[in-house]
């Protein structure tokens, strides 16, 4: 079917179809043959019901069908007489394009395709990198995190509050001086400034000095999801009466610590410890290098992007900035106004993001790197194993989400980076990782 294709954008094509009255006249007839065979109406013998009758009960049925068969094929068509690489579905808006089989058929197709570029040299590139150097002072750190996460929290004695403790209090919510909540016995956390999980104006340095018995007042924004009904996003008061002041204590680096986090003794710990830091400085060390080859590359290749895909890209980092604050606590409003103002910055994020998708696409084209079944059913299993599931629900919730395309491609790009990073000349920043 002959199709025209017009530039009318970067990465935006026009397909402009013409298809005359002959050939959706044999379209129809080819139609309602198949359809006479398969229509059974009772009394009629199976390809023998009059077309009149037909035409009365799935004439206009028919004629759709032959419409929308039509313009997939013409879609279809451009695609392969024009080479097209198309990124997204046309916009063609089916049910309000007129159709008269006695007439010739013309219609438009808009949409965007792939970027077409040269790609420059992309093994070898010369990158600096922190090298993997790890330290006491690293190891010390990680212990620590161990054993932060083996904390308690103890009663303290003289019940005095201070920076960093767990308060336990009955609190009141009052907007207007009326009291529209009571909790009892929820965590203050003066560490991460919440009371009863809400996030204060002024933090909880309120709290410092008072007792067990205290009443502490401090103000708070109420979210959008605040219940009981009636109340969100007003301006109130949290009435904390301090019940319990604990305070954390973190376990001493002994064999018996040792031995409660898996290890033989203490010697043993801090070896694996080493160990995972420099598992963990190998992984930093390894995105740094696949970021800058990455960056490298961009500044060597110029070419546009498809504008609505970049748009609709950024329209949706917006909206999940603006529900991360709305669930912070912000008013809906305030929101709004402050996740749109980040647009520019989030618009030149998935500029970059965007670029760096069609350029792993293209080297993967070109080194031919593909995915295979086994290495989709070995990353399911992965994040099967990490939430504790079964690995074939797991599969079957992506698969009925449209989401394994999209964990075959981020398994793709990942093999791409690997080659990038295996293939760069490498030269340690020995001054960056002092300096750190």
């Amino acid at each position: 079917m002959p199709t025209e294709v017009t530039e009318i954008g970067p990465c935006q094509r026009r397909i402009s179809v013409s298809i005359p009255k002959d050939e959706i006249q044999k379209a129809i007839q080819r139609t309602w043959s198949q359809a006479r065979n398969q229509i059974q109406l009772k009394g009629f013998r199976p390809g023998k019901v009059p077309k009149k009758i037909l035409e009365r009960k799935y004439g206009d049925a028919i004629r759709e069908e032959v419409k929308q068969n039509l313009v997939n094929q013409a879609y279809r068509d451009a695609l392969e007489q024009h080479d097209l690489d198309p990124i997204s579905q046309p916009h063609l808006d089916l049910d309000s394009l007129p159709f008269d089989p006695e007439s010739e058929f013309r219609f438009e197709l808009t949409l965007e395709i792939r970027p077409k570029f040269e790609l420059p040299e992309y093994k070898g590139l010369p990158v600096g990198a922190p090298p993997v150097v790890v330290r006491d002072e690293d190891v010390e750190r990680e212990l620590e995190k161990i054993r932060s996460g083996h904390a308690t929290a103890e009663p303290v004695e003289e019940g005095v509050a201070s920076k960093g403790d767990y308060l336990i209090a009955d609190v009141e919510i009052a907007v207007d001086g009326a009291v529209v909540a009571h909790h009892e016995d929820r965590i203050v956390d003066t560490n991460r400034d919440l009371v009863d999980g809400l996030p204060t104006e002024g933090g909880t340095a309120a709290f410092a000095g008072k007792k067990v018995g205290d009443t502490v007042t401090t103000p708070v924004h109420l979210p959008a999801d605040f219940e009981p009904e009636g109340f969100a996003g007003a301006e109130a008061e949290l009435r904390s009466t301090i019940k319990e002041v604990r305070r954390i204590t973190l376990p001493p680096v002994d064999d018996e610590f040792a031995k409660k986090v898996g290890t033989e003794s203490v010697d043993d710990l801090k070896e694996k410890v080493r160990e995972q830091v420099e598992r963990n400085q190998e992984s930093e060390r390894n995105r740094f290098v696949e970021e800058a080859v990455l960056n490298e590359l961009i500044g060597r290749t110029s070419f546009d992007l498809p504008p609505d895909l970049l748009e609709k890209a950024t329209r949706e980092k917006v909206h999940e900035l603006e529900h991360r604050m709305i669930g912070s606590g912000m008013p809906e409003t305030e929101a709004k106004a402050n996740a749109a103002s980040h647009t520019d910055r989030l618009r030149q994020e998935e500029t970059r993001s965007l670029r760096v998708s069609f350029l792993i696409d293209a080297i993967g084209r070109a080194e031919k790197v593909s995915v295979a079944d086994a290495e989709i059913e070995s990353s399911v299993r992965a994040i099967a194993a990490m939430h504790q599931q079964d690995p074939q629900k797991v599969f079957d919730e992506l698969y009925e989400a449209g989401r394994l395309p999209a964990l075959r491609a981020q398994i793709l790009e990942g093999k791409v980076r690997k080659m990038l990073r295996e293939a760069a000349e490498i030269t340690d920043l020995e001054e960056d990782r002092a300096g750190s």
